[in-house]
């Protein structure tokens, strides 16, 4: 309807036009358009206007969002070598699946047969020391024996007590429980143990390669602790919470949606203006990987602001009008800013917005008072 009667009122500015030639000054004068607009009882009931009070409100849409696949820090393992060593068997490849503590590698070298000595000599003498410092105090306590020498047996232990602890943690570094360890047991060769259950998405070793410590082995992914992580412009961060949910859909896979929620709003922006919605998955997707891409749709709700209901907005000439009622029959048209909009409402950005609140508003047939202006006008 808002089409035809823009056609119509387009047809008679072009006939009064050919029918009346102005000069330069009179065209300026008729694009400039009166804002006010009285009616007839009988153009009243003709033109059957509906109106509704302005009010304050939030208006809710859907935003439309791209992202990626991404997995947080807590669901990526980097598995190093504490001790360095030679690579003895691996036998993993990219996008096998381990479990957490199954066997990744073994690593084979002279010093861990050292540490292990290290550990069950110093043990040894721990053993002696306990014993000659209860045979000390004895002495002590018939003072057969002086002071000092007491002292220096304890200070003997205490030194050995603490570089047997320390051997002991190193020994767990590589894996080798200490407590379960004797002479006949030790070995030059230890395992490497999987941290968490996941996929191993990068493999860096071989057979016979000597690893470091600041070498990293393997990479492991929990396919169960992977996220959405969506773009956002940052003016539209505020409209965004903790908690709103919204449906993920795999660009792979477009005929499945999945639901998700907002985890967190990043508080910083990037160099493009845009920032991050972290959002956990109700039901985690099979079969993807960091770095697939995805659209996401979350239904946000705007700060409070003026609200217009849609069909009252008449657009002419670029601009967009609404018609506030002034008395009876008599109606003023005032152009306004539109901030953000849906399929029912529009918000306004005017600074005087607020002043609006409460007038009447005609929301329903408002081209025919767009048309008469436009006559006055003409």
């Amino acid at each position: 309807m808002k089409y035809i009667y823009s056609i119509i009122v387009f047809a008679i500015f072009l006939l009064s036009c050919s029918s009346d030639p102005k000069n330069d000054t009179q065209k300026e004068a008729v694009e400039e358009v009166t804002n006010k607009v009285t009616l007839t009882k009988e153009q009243a009931t003709l033109a059957q206007l509906v109106l509704a009070p302005i009010e304050l409100g939030r208006m809710k849409g859907t935003a439309h969002l791209n992202g990626v696949i991404d997995v947080p820090p807590t669901g990526m393992a980097s598995v190093s070598m504490p001790l360095g060593g030679y690579v003895q068997d691996i036998n993993l490849i990219p996008g096998n699946f381990v479990k957490k503590g199954a066997v990744l590698a073994t690593v084979k070298d002279p010093a861990f047969i050292q540490l292990q000595e290290n550990y069950l000599a110093s043990k040894a003498k721990l053993t002696y020391l306990q014993q000659d410092l209860d045979r000390q105090k004895l002495l002590l306590n018939q003072e057969a024996v002086s002071k000092k020498s007491y002292q220096q047996i304890q200070a003997d232990y205490n030194a050995i007590h603490i570089q047997l602890r320390a051997l002991s943690e190193q020994l767990k570094l590589i894996n080798i429980q200490p407590e379960s360890l004797t002479p006949e047991n030790m070995t030059s060769l230890v395992r490497l143990t999987a941290p968490i259950s996941g996929y191993i998405t990068k493999v860096n070793i071989n057979r016979g390669k000597y690893v470091t410590p600041s070498d990293v082995l393997l990479e492991i992914m929990d396919p169960n602790d992977i996220y959405a992580a969506i773009t956002i412009y940052e003016k539209d961060i505020a409209n965004f919470k903790v908690g709103m949910k919204g449906t993920v859909t795999l660009t792979q896979d477009p005929s499945k949606n999945y639901t998700m929620s907002i985890l967190a709003v990043s508080q910083n922006i990037n160099e493009d203006k845009t920032g991050l919605l972290h959002c956990h998955f109700e039901n985690t997707p099979k079969n993807v990987l960091p770095g697939m891409f995805l659209t996401a749709d979350i239904v946000v709700e705007t700060n409070e602001a003026v609200l217009i209901p849609a069909e009252a907005v008449q657009r002419f000439q670029g601009k967009d009008y609404i018609f506030i009622q002034l008395a009876n029959n008599e109606f003023e048209a005032i152009v306004i800013e539109i901030n953000q909009s849906n399929k029912d409402f529009v918000s306004v950005k005017n600074t005087d917005a607020k002043k609006w609140i409460g007038k009447s508003l005609v929301v329903k047939n408002a081209y025919s008072l767009l048309g008469k202006m436009m006559n006055i006008s003409e």
